[in-house]
C-alpha cells in the first residue's frame, strides 16, 4: 500500500532533473546559434554608383597595375595537417606540385580606380571579403574592389567543409589570415605599381570538346575565353591580363592530394614565359596575367571521361592528372597568345563606371543551417536565414563587367534556361534576358565567385529536389545540395538587371 506513495518523490525528482537538463541544452543550444549565426559585419552594406560621364567629359590616361604573391600553406607538422578542399573531407595534402597565387590588377582612369585580386583557392565567403576590404587604406584610392577564387579543387579548405570528417572543419585560422594578409598587400602593390598603359579586349572561341563537359542537363557553356590585355603606350610590351574562361579547376581529380593551380597556374605562367614542347612552341608576353573563372555552374569540369590534347606533346591526355591540367592550360594559352600579338584597336583612355549593392539571400538548405551551428561552416546572416552578399556591374570603356557571387550556370548568363520537366517549380523560365543580353558594350565579361561564394545559382524552372527528377532521372541531380536554394538565381539576375540598367 505503501509503494506507490514512495516512489512519487523519485519520479518527480527524475522529472524536474530532466527539465532542467533539457532546459540547460536548450538554452546551450540558443547560445551556439545566437554565435552562429551572429552577423559578422553589423551595419555593413555596399551602395558603389559611379557614372562615367566626368571621365568622358574629361579624359586622362589610363593606368594599371599588377602584383602577386605566393600564398602557399606550410606542409609538413604531423599535428596540423592541411586538407584540401572539393570532392570529399579527409584529403590532407601530401605536398605542393606548383605554387598558389594572388594575383592582383588594378585600372586607373585618371578619376576612379578599381582593384581586382584573385586566389588559387576553393572560395571566399563574403565576410572574408570583407575583411579584406578593411585592410585597404584609404590612401590606396580604391573605389571598388573585387575580390574573386579561382575555385580550385586542390587548394586548402577555407570554406571549412572538407575537414578531417564531416563533422569538422578543414579551415586552419593561420592559413586563412595568410590569404586575407596577403591579398590586401597584393593589391596594395598593385597600386603602388600603377603606369600608364592601353588596353585592348578580346573575345576568343574556344570550341568546349576535348577541354570541358557540362554534366547537367541542359548543354549549355560559357566556353569563349575573354581578355583585358594592357600594354605600355610606348613600345607597346605588356604589363598584364586578366582573363576569364568557365571551368571547375579540378582537373587532376579527387584521388590528387597535391597542391597545385591547375590550369590556372599553367595558363598564367605559359601567357608570362611561353613553353615549348617537341609538337611546337608558344613564346611568351611577359607582363603579369590574371585568371578569374566564369560561369562553372551547369556544372562545367574537364571530366576524366574528357581527353584533352597538349599542342606542345602532340599527346592525348586522357587520365586526371597534373599533365592534363597542363595541356587545358596550355590549350587555352595557344588560343590566346596568337589573337594578343594580332594588330588591335587599343585605347589608352577608358573610363570607368560602377554599379556595386549589398543584396540579402535566403538560405533555404537544411545543411547549410546545421553547419555553422556544428562549427563547420564560419559564415554569418544578416538576420535569420538571410546571408549578405554582393553583386556588380562595371562599365571598362567597351567592355562591361558582372561580378557574380558564385557559381552561375550558364544558361543564365548565355541564355538556355528550360521549364525542365520533372522539376519542383511547373514555371516558365525566370532569370530572361540572359544575363550579357542586357549587359552593355561590345566585349561582356562575367565573373564567377567574385566578392563571395554562395555555391551554384541554378534556374528556378531547373531546380530539383523532389521526385520526379529532371528529365526522367531515376535519381536526384547534383547542385541542390551545394546551392543557398531556389530564389538565390532569380533574386541575383534580377539586381545585376537593375545594376546593368543603372550604369547606363
Amino acid at each position: 500500500m505503501d509503494a506507490a506513495p514512495s516512489r512519487r518523490p523519485v519520479r518527480l525528482r527524475l522529472l524536474r532533473a530532466t527539465g532542467i537538463s533539457l532546459a540547460i541544452l536548450g538554452a546551450a543550444l540558443a547560445l551556439r546559434c545566437a554565435h552562429a549565426f551572429r552577423d559578422r559585419s553589423p551595419g555593413y552594406a555596399v551602395r558603389v554608383s559611379v557614372s562615367s560621364e566626368k571621365s568622358r567629359a574629361e579624359p586622362r590616361p589610363l593606368r594599371a597595375g599588377f602584383a602577386r604573391e605566393r600564398i602557399n600553406p606550410r606542409l609538413g607538422d604531423p599535428a596540423r595537417p592541411v586538407y584540401l578542399a572539393g570532392f570529399s573531407q579527409n584529403r590532407p595534402a601530401t605536398g605542393i606540385h606548383d605554387d598558389l597565387w594572388s594575383v592582383a590588377c588594378v585600372i586607373d582612369d585618371g578619376h576612379t580606380r578599381v582593384g581586382f585580386v584573385s586566389l588559387d583557392a576553393i572560395g571566399l565567403f563574403h565576410d572574408d571579403v570583407v575583411e579584406i576590404r578593411r585592410r585597404l587604406g584609404p590612401e590606396l584610392g580604391l573605389a571598388y574592389t573585387v575580390v574573386a577564387a579561382t575555385h580550385n579543387h586542390s587548394t586548402p579548405d577555407l570554406m571549412g567543409l572538407w575537414g578531417p570528417h564531416p563533422l569538422r572543419s578543414g579551415i586552419d585560422p593561420d592559413y586563412r589570415e595568410q590569404v586575407i594578409a596577403t591579398a590586401a598587400r597584393t593589391l596594395a602593390v598593385a597600386v603602388a605599381d600603377l603606369a600608364q598603359a592601353r588596353v585592348a579586349f578580346h573575345e576568343i572561341p574556344v570550341p568546349p570538346e576535348g577541354l570541358v563537359a557540362d554534366t547537367r542537363r541542359p548543354q549549355v557553356f560559357d566556353a569563349d575565353v575573354r581578355v583585358m590585355h594592357f600594354t605600355a603606350p610606348s613600345g607597346g610590351a605588356t604589363l598584364g591580363t586578366l582573363v576569364t574562361w568557365g571551368n571547375h579547376p579540378e582537373t587532376p581529380w579527387s584521388r590528387n592530394t597535391e597542391i597545385t593551380a591547375d590550369f590556372c597556374g599553367v595558363l598564367r605562367d605559359t601567357l608570362e614565359r611561353g613553353a615549348s614542347g617537341p609538337a611546337g612552341n608558344l613564346a611568351g608576353l611577359g607582363g603579369v596575367h590574371c585568371f578569374i573563372n566564369g560561369a562553372v555552374g551547369g556544372l562545367m569540369t574537364t571530366h576524366p571521361s574528357t581527353t584533352v590534347r597538349d599542342p606542345l606533346l602532340g599527346a592525348e591526355i586522357t587520365e586526371p592528372s597534373h599533365a592534363k591540367s597542363t595541356a587545358v592550360g596550355r590549350q587555352l594559352a595557344a588560343r590566346i597568345l596568337p589573337r594578343l600579338r594580332e594588330p588591335a584597336a587599343a585605347a589608352d583612355h577608358a573610363p570607368i563606371g560602377i554599379e556595386a549593392r549589398t543584396l540579402e539571400l535566403p538560405v533555404d538548405n537544411v545543411n547549410f543551417l546545421i553547419a555553422p551551428v556544428l562549427g563547420i561552416m564560419d559564415r554569418g546572416h544578416s538576420r535569420w536565414r538571410h546571408v549578405r552578399s554582393e553583386a556588380a556591374v562595371l562599365r571598362f570603356g567597351d567592355a562591361t563587367i558582372a561580378c557574380v557571387p558564385g557559381e552561375i550556370y550558364p544558361e543564365i548568363v548565355n541564355g538556355g534556361v528550360e521549364r525542365a520537366p520533372g522539376g519542383d517549380f511547373d514555371v516558365d523560365p525566370v532569370e530572361v534576358p540572359p544575363v550579357r543580353a542586357f549587359l552593355a558594350g561590345r566585349v561582356k565579361f562575367v565573373l564567377g565567385l567574385a566578392n563571395d561564394e554562395v555555391g551554384y545559382i541554378i534556374p528556378r524552372s531547373e531546380w530539383d529536389r523532389a521526385p520526379p527528377y529532371l528529365y526522367g532521372s531515376a535519381k536526384s541531380v547534383y547542385g541542390e545540395v551545394n546551392s543557398l536554394g531556389p530564389e538565390t538565381a532569380p533574386r541575383l539576375h534580377a539586381t545585376l538587371r537593375e545594376l546593368s540598367d543603372a550604369l547606363r
